[in-house]
């Protein structure tokens, strides 16, 4: 287009009859666009949907060992505690909560009320698979620790230790027990 054309298309537009053509259109071919878009395969991309992926499940025994290692880990950086070891106790396994709709209906007749309960599973598919959908994980509850660490000895050092298990796991300072290595 020329420079001289476009001026005169914007000096066209801005006549009151060619700007009601022109929302018009506009509306016409936003609504074309959205009939167009429903026609088109979902996803269209190589992206993954992340919000739909399984969630990855891991064994309590395993649970309890990553635990005890990061614990182990973190403990090993507190001052004057040097190298440390943990051991959990552990009690349940995982438990998993499923996403589920509860309806409720009551009937009343003359001499009894009856309350029925009709339970709805949400149910994924993958891969030709049928699952329940899982909305919740839950691990399994720590009720012991016992720490062995090379600044055991020291009661400050065994006091911050303790703290810091007891903040991590939710434990009773009762159920955590610290003892030194020996040399």
């Amino acid at each position: 287009m020329r420079p001289g054309s476009i001026k005169a298309l914007i000096g066209k537009v801005r006549r009151p009859e060619n700007r009601i053509r022109l929302i018009v259109f506009m509306g016409a071919l936003a609504v074309g666009l959205i009939f167009l878009s429903e026609l088109l395969p979902k996803g269209g991309g190589k992206k993954a949907d992340t919000s739909s992926e399984p969630q990855q499940v891991i064994s309590s025994e395993d649970y309890v060992r990553q635990t005890e290692q990061r614990l182990s880990e973190l403990l090993s950086g507190i001052r004057g505690v040097g190298r440390a070891e943990l051991i959990l106790s552990a009690e349940g396994s995982e438990e998993y909560i499923y996403a589920e709709e509860l309806d409720t209906v009551t009937e009343q007749t003359d001499s009894e009320t009856v309350e029925k309960y009709k339970n709805k599973l949400f149910v994924t598919e993958r891969t030709g698979n049928k699952d329940g959908m899982i909305r919740q994980i839950l691990n399994p509850r720590f009720n012991g620790a016992l720490v062995v660490c090379d600044g055991g000895s020291d009661p400050a050092v065994r006091e911050r230790v303790i703290k810091a298990v007891s903040a991590a796991l939710d434990l009773p300072t009762s159920k955590i027990c610290v003892e030194s290595r020996k040399n």
